[in-house]
């Protein structure tokens, strides 16, 4: 048997290898492709576009591409379903990899979903279709959307779609975000929950129908499968309805099932499916989540059984309190495990956690089930279904009043910095020690806690742990100060500065030899439906960096896409000063950034042309210019910060959104003193628009590097040709 599954899992490493491999090369340096594909998804609604999945059925310009999946955009005005033959002509790409350090990265997404690119359709024509398995998984969908949305209303029909069929992308961000802040996210997402509760409905519907019990689970296992198909191959979804299987196959086989060997053979599977699934951050939730209940779970129960036994003599409340702690320890032994995944990928974490879980159990369950009792009695009598959508509405309601009150309750939703791989393997090696020093070694802690055995067993016991904890001792030392020293080696004594990536915007850390924080602008906001690149972006990358503390923010000026996005970051983040020009319009980012510092009580200095800020012994900021003498042209970017950092002989200056009147200006300010604008980069003005950076202002500046933040493919056309010819003519 052993043999066996070694030759299985030599079998599955050298499959993966070919995948991966073959997988990168197929699409390499390929721009424009005209092929056959079969429609395999339902639409996704954008703005011009509607977003199908494709698969190739032939490609005569890419070799080996028949079979694989490729996101294609296409006209909203072409109609299209699953199982669709069409002829397509465009443009692919590959997704964009991570912007900025530790940020998403879509290209890495879209490979756990098989995708291998991103296909901008110019021509397509229907041809026809195919009554397969796309087809059929494409109409059950359509079906259950149709009938979601005709018994519930927008907000309730979404949240069904998201937890019945996998379908998330119609969620509302606020109910995404009440869920994540109260530790609720696995609701969302098909798992081992949803998948129990299912398999426990059916269980009691096939005893009352189904005789015989082995048909009953061949059945299950055959509707688990579909099931997986359905809701689109989740890899949480996957592993519980493997799990599910084999339990079901034991019972068939008349053997025990070994809970260990179904989670190794679940994760090779997965692993199998698709090798990138490794990157899963939904497979490592489900599989720790589970490792941790039952690694931990049984322990802690067998602990609170006996005090409550000592304590309750009731059945009845001893019963009900015995269920409520049940609950309580499922949610602390899964979180034992899941800690390090969610701090490394969320930043987020909660300590109300058993709260939202334990009062969100008594719903679940019941939405879970009646949301698909209404599905199917919808088929047969409408009227009778639209009355249980209505105690449906009534549950899901709660469910998000709960969800909502936990996600503001102090200690939900803290904020975290990353942890470093190192000190996330630590974890889990205490961890390890732990289990096999009480399930290998049999030290039985459990008897020493509870008192249960007698007094030489308890002797006995204690000398063993003695024993081996002087080993335990030794190796966790070892551990932490290789974690200490790891941290104190990346220490850089050096100023370093971080151009992040905000798209068409601006955003600059500065990290000083000290470890102090300094930002400069943040991108934009999330107002009017856009997206907020403070909270998606810019915070993360912070926390990335290791830094939950800002010492000082510099708002060059309040447009939306300077300011915006350090809105969020102001609110969330420990800041100590944030540093101003005086305010010659009353915007609405402005009257937003006043109601923060107000909520918040945060220190705001307002700069005056020619201060210096003293930051550290050889670093310090002077400000160039703040707006002191008005300029009515354009004034909200004309009376724009512009600083300079300098430590010792290097400098770099911002200069926010000045124009070429503001440029002027600060020349006849300076021109007594030129040198003062001497520097070593230069944060070209505006984005690189052609209104900025004149020739004058370039060469008094005299920079080794020019440095231009812009949205690519932006509509403004930044940065302007004639910009980048000044600059290049200062190069030469």
């Amino acid at each position: 048997m052993k043999k066996l599954f070694l030759l299985f899992l030599i079998f599955i490493i050298c499959y993966d290898i070919y995948f991966v491999w073959n997988f990168e090369k197929i699409y390499d340096n390929v721009f424009t492709i005209k092929m056959r594909a079969e429609i395999i998804s339902l639409p996704e609604v954008k703005n011009t576009y509607n977003k199908y999945i494709v698969k190739t059925i032939d490609n005569k310009y890419v070799n080996n591409s028949k079979g694989t999946n490729i996101i294609a955009y296409i006209n909203k005005d072409i109609s299209l379903s699953p199982g669709d033959i069409i002829s397509i002509e465009g443009n692919i790409s590959k997704a964009e990899e991570r912007r900025n350090f530790g940020g998403f990265n879509y290209n890495s997404f879209l490979k756990q979903k098989k995708i291998y690119g991103i296909l901008y359709a110019e021509k397509v024509n229907k041809i026809n279709n195919k009554y397969d398995l796309y087809f059929i998984l494409g109409f059950i969908k359509q079906c259950l959307n149709n009938k979601l949305d005709l018994l519930y209303k927008n907000e309730e029909s979404n949240f069904l779609k998201s937890i019945l069929i996998g379908e998330k992308e119609f969620l509302d961000d606020r109910i995404k975000n009440d869920f994540r802040n109260s530790s609720l996210s696995h609701v969302l997402a098909i798992s081992g929950m949803h998948v129990s509760y299912i398999v426990i409905a059916l269980k009691f519907f096939f005893q009352k129908t189904i005789k015989n019990r082995k048909m009953q689970n061949r059945i299950l296992i055959v509707f688990l499968f579909f099931f997986s198909l359905i809701t689109g191959l989740q890899p949480s979804c996957i592993r519980a309805c493997i799990m599910n299987s084999l339990v079901l196959i034991s019972e068939n086989v008349y053997s025990k099932n070994n809970i260990y060997i179904s989670i190794c053979i679940s994760f090779c599977i997965l692993i199998m499916i698709n090798p990138y699934n490794i990157f899963s951050v939904g497979m490592w939730l489900s599989f720790m989540g589970t490792l941790g209940i039952i690694l931990f779970s049984n322990f802690f129960i067998r602990i609170l059984e006996h005090i409550v036994n000592k304590k309750i003599r009731e059945n009845i409340i001893k019963k009900i309190i015995m269920y409520i702690l049940n609950l309580f320890i499922i949610c602390v032994s899964a979180q034992i495990m899941i800690v390090p995944v969610m701090l490394y990928n969320f930043n987020t974490y909660s300590l109300t956690f058993f709260i939202s879980n334990i009062l969100s159990s008594f719903l679940i369950g019941p939405i879970l089930i009646i949301g698909y009792l209404s599905i199917i009695i919808s088929y047969f009598f409408i009227p009778i279904s639209k009355i249980i959508a209505i105690f449906e509405n009534v549950l899901i309601k709660i469910l998000f009043i709960i969800t909502e009150f936990c996600s503001k309750i102090p200690f939900s939703g803290i904020i975290t910095i990353t942890p470093s791989i190192f000190s996330i393997i630590l974890y889990y090696f205490i961890m390890a020690i732990i289990v096999y020093y009480y399930y290998i070694k049999k030290i039985n802690i459990l008897k020493l806690i509870l008192s249960l055995s007698k007094k030489e067993e308890r002797k006995k016991y204690y000398f063993k742990l003695k024993k081996y904890s002087k080993k335990i001792y030794k190796i966790i030392v070892v551990f932490f100060l290789i974690l200490i020293l790891n941290k104190y080696m990346l220490i850089n004594s050096n100023l370093k500065i971080y151009f992040v990536d905000v798209s068409q915007g601006d955003c600059t850390l500065i990290k000083t030899p000290n470890g102090k924080s300094i930002l400069i602008d943040g991108g934009d906001g999330g107002s009017n439906n856009k997206y907020d690149y403070g909270e998606n972006v810019v915070i993360p990358y912070l926390l990335d960096r290791k830094i939950k503390k800002i010492d000082y923010i510099i708002i060059s000026h309040f447009d939306s896409d300077h300011v915006g996005g350090l809105l969020a970051v102001i609110e969330k983040l420990k800041v100590n000063t944030v540093i101003i020009s005086r305010q010659v319009e009353n915007s609405d980012n402005y009257q937003k950034f006043k109601e923060i510092v107000r909520k918040k009580n945060l220190k705001v200095y307002v700069v005056k042309m020619s201060d210096r800020l003293q930051i550290e012994k050889n670093l310090y900021i002077d400000f160039l210019w703040s707006g002191d003498d008005f300029v009515d042209e354009n004034a909200l970017n004309n009376n724009s910060i512009v600083c300079k950092v300098c430590y010792n002989s290097f400098s770099c200056i911002f200069t926010g959104d000045i124009e070429a009147i503001a440029e002027n200006k600060i020349l006849t300010k300076y021109e007594n003193n030129l040198e003062i604008l001497n520097s070593s980069v230069l944060k070209v003005g505006h984005h690189g628009s052609k209104t900025s950076s004149t020739q004058d202002f370039i060469n008094v500046i005299n920079p080794q590097i020019a440095l231009i933040g812009v949205g690519k493919n932006n509509k403004f056309g930044h940065p302007n040709d004639e910009v980048i010819e000044r600059l290049e003519n200062k190069r030469h």
